[in-house]
């Protein structure tokens, strides 16, 4: 069976899904499916006494029972459909994190400005390319063009089971919050990120842990990018010449194998903004599968020829 939560695949009799926690219902498949089906045929005639007079029905009227009958099966037969969709029993494919992609590069990168401003963590990761992503992840392209192997690489796990791609799949979704994470400390608490160390204090000094807290509370009231406006796009090399260079063309087309990609499926773009009283400009890289644009990378190619730290998000001041 399948949670109607998730659409994850679980045991007969489970009362709790394994993935989501969704209490299962207790009713029986086939009790749901009987339900459905006698809720939406009309009743039966009732039957006359033995001893009555047959009456005779005419035509008309046997037309409008057989058409109530016929339409409660099909509103059955949708509603059973739904269902089925809904809990991914006629789709194998459930995808959950990534939204269902752009027409074009520039499209993505907007989608997650705007998540940015609305402060709409969930259209900021949809915007990402994360099942599709780990799907077409080559990883042992990825372990050949570095030379090594690092835990913590965009997908640090072979695709061997349905365990395996579960984790890559949560762990993706992981890094990406973790920048996001990042991205929004460097810009409004500061003081907070202490530059990815830790902020530590005197023992028993309860004082200035509370003055922290505070001041970090104040902080997380003010949001920098609450007045967020897209106001254009820059071609890439006229922010870093380097870009179009043969050797950095061939280094992303080098990366587009390991994405499971050609090379022209992988490219940044320079969207500009304006927030906070002055011009910023955002800078990720993107990645086409099926035709559909995702982020691959808040922060990808342009972003490092732009020397951008980690903690940016590839968002700069402009």
């Amino acid at each position: 069976m399948f949670c109607s939560n998730c659409g994850g695949k679980l045991d007969q009799e489970v009362k709790f899904c394994s993935y989501c926690g969704k209490e299962m219902s207790t009713v029986p498949k086939a009790t749901v499916q009987e339900t459905l089906f006698t809720a939406s045929t009309p009743n039966p005639p009732m039957q006359q006494p033995a001893d009555a007079t047959p009456r005779s029905v005419s035509k008309n009227r046997k037309g409008k029972y057989i058409l109530f009958a016929l339409s409660g099966i099909v509103i059955g037969a949708i509603l059973l459909a739904a269902i089925f969709f809904a809990t991914g029993m006629l789709s194998s494919d459930v995808k959950t994190l990534e939204g269902p992609g752009f027409s074009t590069p520039e499209d993505a990168a907007k989608a997650y400005l705007t998540g940015l401003r609305d402060q709409d963590i969930n259209a900021m990761i949809s915007a990402f390319a994360i099942e599709s992503y780990v799907d077409n992840y080559d990883f042992e392209a990825s372990v050949e063009r570095i030379q090594t192997y690092q835990m913590y690489a965009d997908i640090f796990l072979p695709n061997t089971s349905d365990y395996t791609v579960q984790l890559n799949i949560a762990a993706r979704r992981n890094q990406i919050t973790r920048l996001i994470n990042m991205q929004y400390m460097l810009y409004n608490t500061p003081e907070e990120l202490n530059d990815g160390t830790p902020v530590t204090f005197s023992k028993d000094d309860t004082a200035a842990i509370q003055d922290f807290v505070a001041k970090f509370e104040q902080d997380t009231n003010n949001y920098i990018f609450e007045d967020l406006e897209i106001t254009g796009t820059v071609p890439p090399e006229d922010l870093a010449e380097a870009y179009m260079d043969e050797r950095n063309q061939q280094n992303i087309a080098k990366q587009a194998v390991t994405f499971g990609a050609d090379a022209d499926d992988v490219v940044n773009v320079a969207i500009t903004f304006e927030a906070d009283g002055q011009t910023w400009v955002f800078c990720p890289q993107l990645v086409r599968y099926d035709s559909k644009w995702y982020i691959q990378s808040s922060q990808g190619n342009l972003a490092s020829l732009l020397n951008m730290s980690a903690y940016t998000g590839g968002i700069a001041p402009y």
